[in-house]
This record gives structure tokens, sequence and C-alpha cells, in this order.
């Protein structure tokens, strides 16, 4: 991002503090659109919203489905004390059971013929500014740099070797392990959000009302911070996918789903109760 552009969302940011634009009204955070939605939930800029309308970046509800997530089942472990080994054999079966699937397994689209011929990390939703093939090339290279940042040891960083590396017991241990780091600083210090550092949120419109998931970036705070019962969550707004806009989504124009397929994609995240992606 430019210079010019962070301090524009900076001044944005300061005027939506200033007139309490950052924290939604009474019926907004009951989950309806009020005249202010828009400037609430203005892209990039900053806003709380409440966990007990968010779902997670695989679609289930922070509060009412959290379990049926790997990553909401891990943090919840970790706060029950669970033992490591136990922890690093959980997450290590989930990830064997996601091995062989295609993107079209893990979506629940068996029939999709576009998305069956992508391994299940090359998902992408209806709405995504990119399609499967994209991900597909990009992705590895990604997801190299992410876990290079947690402490992951690669063999090397040729692209076979960090796809062959995508469902081992290794990255497992690595994925528990910076849950683990992450909910023991978090619930000894407290956490406290940077404006640099905000997670970022997408938030869904449907006949009047609004619930957000997440996007990429802070997916980890947010599961701690639901499991600490933390009432509010501090974010960016990544951006705003109105359910009857549904035609005009990318990867919709593009034939990679039906408009039903779509809908019904965007309803699940909004009921929030079926896991719709994997774990890599």
């Amino acid at each position: 991002m430019s210079k010019i552009k962070k301090l524009f969302l900076k001044i944005i940011d300061f005027f939506k503090d200033l007139f309490n634009f950052s924290n939604l009204s009474e019926n907004e955070l009951n989950g309806y659109i009020t005249p202010l939605t828009k400037i609430h939930f203005f892209p990039r800029t900053k806003v709380k919203v409440p966990f007990r309308l968010g779902r997670t970046i695989r679609g289930v509800s922070f509060n009412k489905n959290i379990l049926l997530d790997p990553n909401g089942r891990l943090c919840k472990d970790i706060s029950d004390g669970l033992e490591s080994k136990v922890l690093y054999k959980n997450m290590a079966q989930i990830l064997e059971k996601e091995k062989n699937c295609n993107a079209a397994d893990i979506i629940n689209l068996s029939n999709n013929k576009y998305l069956m011929n992508y391994p299940a990390w090359a998902i992408v939703l209806p709405w995504e500014k990119f399609n499967s093939e994209d991900k597909f090339k990009s992705y590895p290279k990604t997801f190299y740099v992410n876990r290079i940042s947690k402490g992951f040891i690669f063999k090397n960083d040729t692209r076979k070797s960090i796809i062959s590396m995508m469902y081992t017991s290794k990255f497992a241990e690595n994925r528990v392990n910076q849950m683990k780091e992450l909910f023991k600083r978090i619930d000894n210090d407290g956490y406290v959000s940077r404006d640099s550092d905000l997670p970022k949120i997408n938030v869904l419109y449907k006949n009047g009302q609004w619930r957000w998931f997440m996007s990429d970036g802070g997916n980890h705070r947010s599961y701690i911070l639901s499991c600490l019962n933390h009432e509010l969550f501090t974010a960016r707004i990544d951006s705003i996918i109105n359910k009857n806009e549904v035609n005009d989504w990318h990867n919709v124009r593009n034939g990679i789903f039906s408009v039903s397929e779509a809908e019904d994609i965007f309803d699940s995240y909004f009921n929030g109760k079926k896991v719709l992606r994997g774990m890599v």
C-alpha cells in the first residue's frame, strides 16, 4: 500500500473515531443494516464487530459452531490443557483426511467439474477476485513465506518440496505450536490491537441484515479472543459482499460457480453452520 493510501486511511480512521463511527449502533450490533452502515463499514477502515455475528474463515459461527472448525477445536483444547502430543495427533489426523481431497470435495460441491481438477488448497470462493488456477500457481509460495515466518523448516524452496510438506505431521506440529504460543501470550498479557496490524474481515449483506467472516490475516487472534470470551473484535474491513450482486461475482462470471452454487455458499457463511475450507 502506498504512503498516500496509508495516510488517507489514517485520516478516515481518525474521523471515524472522532465521530464514534468505529462503534456500531444497537441495531447494527443485532445484525441489521442501517443508513449509517456504509460509513461504519467503509472499506479498509477499522470497526468493532460482535463475535456473535462473526464467522471463521472456514464459515462457522464463532459463538455457536466454533468446535466444527478444526482451529476452533484446537483453541478450545489448548484452553482445556490437553497435552501437546494429543493436539499434534488430532491435527495430523485432520490433515491426513484432507490430503487427498480436491477443491470440489472441500467445499461440498462434488459435481463441480472445474474445482475437482484442483487440490483442496486451491479452493476459491465465488466472490474472490482470483480463480483456482491463479491460486494453484501462487499459493505454494505464499504457504512457504507464511510458514517460514512461523519457524517451519522446509527441505528446500522448490514448489514440489513445498507442496509435499503441506499435509505432513511436521506441519501439524507447526500449526499447533503457533496457536499455543499465541494463546499463551494473549492469555497472560492481554491483547492490544495496533491500527497498523489489524486483522481483516469481510462483511456479508443479505435482506437488510449483515454478518462478518475472517479474511486473510489475524485468524489465530480471532479464534483465541473468541475462546477467551471477548464480545467485540476490532478489525479492518476488507470487502463488502452483497448477495444481490451474485451475478457480478468474479468466479460466477467466469463460470466456476453457478448462481445457485454461489448463493448456497453465501448462505452457508451467513448461517455459520458448515465448514467450507480446509486447513491448508
